[in-house]
């Protein structure tokens, strides 16, 4: 009588990753139908990396959006202060200081998200889970 996992272990084929080039077990059906119809072969790996940089995407977008409508609302809020009282001293370096640093924030994190989408490396995650984390307590 034949051993099961011996049809299970002979169906399957070593094969390499096609972006990270690590090498995994495929079902040869599934290579071949992959090849046919001229389909990336990629790693769960990859597939985990690419499913938590669009959840980083989306989180940043978000972001991105949020401190853009604070922004405004900032803004608003200056000009309302010009309108009601023009004699009340206004700091206007610490005003223009605030926006300074939103801005240096919010180009930091479009920089660590390119990096981030071309080179796929944790390090980058990391970076930028911190620097979302400064952006959350600055804003508090």
């Amino acid at each position: 009588m034949p051993n099961p996992n011996e049809s299970k272990l002979g169906s399957m084929e070593l094969v390499s990753c096609d972006r990270c080039k690590n090498p995994f077990m495929m079902k040869r059906d599934e290579k071949l139908q992959k090849q046919q119809d001229k389909e990336e072969i990629v790693c769960e790996n990859c597939y985990k990396l690419e499913e938590r940089k669009k959840q980083l995407e989306i989180r940043v977008f978000n972001r991105v959006v949020e401190s853009q409508k604070e922004i405004k609302a900032t803004i608003q809020e200056g000009k309302k202060g010009f309108d009601v009282a023009p004699q009340a001293p206004f700091n206007k370096q610490k005003y223009l200081e605030n926006i300074r640093k939103k801005a240096l924030s919010l180009t930091k994190s479009i920089e660590l998200l390119q990096k981030i989408d071309n080179s796929k490396e944790e390090k980058f995650l990391d970076e930028y889970k911190k620097l979302f984390e400064k952006m959350k307590e600055d804003n508090d």
